[in-house]
């Protein structure tokens, strides 16, 4: 007899795994042959935002359901501490990712030119976004608690480690000097 919740975690694993995978894959081919861009996008009526936006969507909901469906109970003794730190991790990190992206500008941070963010967050940190993400990556994996989404979140974490290679070229050339001064005094991530 067949254990579905058992063979749909695997299902939505493989769509989720096999999705952010094809993300980092073709950034990377974009980087490495010079052929066409992927990450940022051109504009957001091309092919490339379309498929990022897709095979992002098909990383995530999938994930979403795995963490559900996984989802293993901490033993009571350590329960509160971990899902209390989790979720302020969270709430926390989420939030503020996507508070700095709107203050970035939603389309800037999809590749649109709307000027160049060196103030603020982006005073510390080139990549504020991909930093809050992470700690409310790692409140996810806390809550989830379970191996397969460890494994997925940190292909996620991957990604937007890798995403500055594929970003800076296009805001060096996007901004020039402006981007290079900054660049100089502000670290990429911490």
């Amino acid at each position: 007899m067949i254990d579905l919740p058992y063979s749909l975690s695997w299902i939505l694993f493989g769509i989720s795994a096999s999705a952010v995978c094809a993300i980092i894959f073709l950034s990377l081919l974009a980087v490495s042959t010079g052929m066409f861009e992927f990450f940022p996008p051109p504009s957001k009526d091309s092919w490339q935002h379309r498929t990022f936006m897709g095979l992002f969507r098909l990383f995530l909901y999938p994930m979403v359901g795995l963490s559900l469906l996984s989802f293993e109970p901490v033993p009571s003794a350590y329960a509160l501490a971990q899902y209390g730190v989790g979720i302020v991790l969270l709430v926390t990190g989420f939030s503020l990712a996507f508070w700095i992206t709107l203050q970035m500008g939603w389309r800037n941070a999809f590749g649109e030119k709307n000027g160049l963010k060196t103030r603020g967050w982006f005073s510390i940190s080139r990549n504020p976004v991909y930093v809050a993400t992470w700690i409310g990556m790692i409140g996810w994996g806390l809550l989830a608690n379970t191996g397969v989404v460890w494994i997925l979140l940190a292909l996620w974490a991957t990604m937007y480690l890798l995403a500055p290679i594929f970003e800076e070229p296009w805001l060096e050339q996007q901004y020039g000097q402006e981007y290079l001064d900054y660049k100089s005094h502000t670290r990429r991530f911490l």
